[in-house]
């Protein structure tokens, strides 16, 4: 369905986020679940190689690296994607999970690399007292729509997001709490067997290798069911942002959002 555009209240855009989701919930799902199903299958494999051959500096070493390359593909793929079916069902156009990821193929190592430089850069912030890094993450909170839909390289979408998150970080907080405390609470509720299991058989019972793919699992059901909410919530911010800043042409995006983007990127007087 095509929405109307026109701004919108932090309500009304929490309240767009759950409808998009509730109305094409295989979508949203089955693009996380594509993009962290492979991550499951090397830590258990990890684990697996670990329990059978014991500990060793090597093996540890290769099991770091690998869950870090792929935690910021998975990553950057799955945002890449929801951001892309986002737009489509935004504009009342028919995506499939297979569309999404055809249509970000060429994306997904410059998605990382941006991702690489905020969190160098956030993590700096962070450093200096917390508070900078604070407000670097939500002055650069729409980098990645930025990315996906301008085709914008990193210092262009950082400087993008700055200008379209201006005057309105106060929701992006409001955002993140929301779907942080979303994100914890869940997975509470799904480890509170492994609470139950503590407190009737010890802290010993829960160290076997059974209960770290138990871990596991549930970090792929909330990677799958949860984080896509966020990853919504700031594409709908972003359009709303464009409506109150730019008043793009409507009729232009709904035949070619990226085009679109493009040219009011450049309306706008950005590279």
């Amino acid at each position: 369905m095509t929405t109307a555009l026109r701004p919108l209240t932090l309500g009304e855009l929490l309240d767009r986020t759950f409808q998009l989701y509730r109305n094409h919930f295989l979508l949203f799902v089955g693009i996380s679940a594509t993009a962290y199903f492979p991550m499951f299958l090397i830590r258990n494999g990890v684990n697996l190689l670990t329990t059978l051959g014991g500990k060793t500096a090597i093996l540890t070493i290769v099991g770091v690296l690998l869950t870090i390359v792929l935690f910021l593909a998975s990553v950057a793929a799955a945002q890449a994607a929801t951001v892309t079916a986002v737009s489509a069902v935004y504009f009342g156009q028919a995506i499939t999970v297979r569309e999404t990821y055809s249509r970000i193929m060429g994306l997904v190592l410059r998605v990382v690399l941006v991702m690489i430089g905020m969190g160098i850069g956030i993590v700096l912030g962070l450093l200096l007292l917390i508070i900078p890094g604070i407000i670097l993450t939500l002055m650069w909170a729409l980098t990645i729509p930025v990315v996906v839909l301008e085709g914008a390289d990193l210092f262009e979408a950082l400087g993008r997001s700055r200008q379209l998150t201006a005057g309105h970080r106060g929701r992006v907080f409001l955002i993140f709490l929301l779907f942080t405390g979303l994100t914890y609470l869940f997975t509470l509720i799904l480890e509170i067997p492994i609470f139950a299991l503590m407190a009737t058989k010890g802290v010993a019972a829960v160290r076997g290798g059974g209960i770290i793919v138990f871990i596991y699992a549930i970090s792929f059901l909330v990677e799958s069911l949860i984080t896509p909410l966020m990853t919504i919530a700031l594409s709908l911010m972003y359009y709303d942002e464009r409506v109150r800043k730019e008043a793009f042409d409507i009729q232009l995006l709904m035949s070619n959002p990226h085009q679109g983007s493009s040219q009011s990127a450049a309306a706008a007087g950005l590279p």
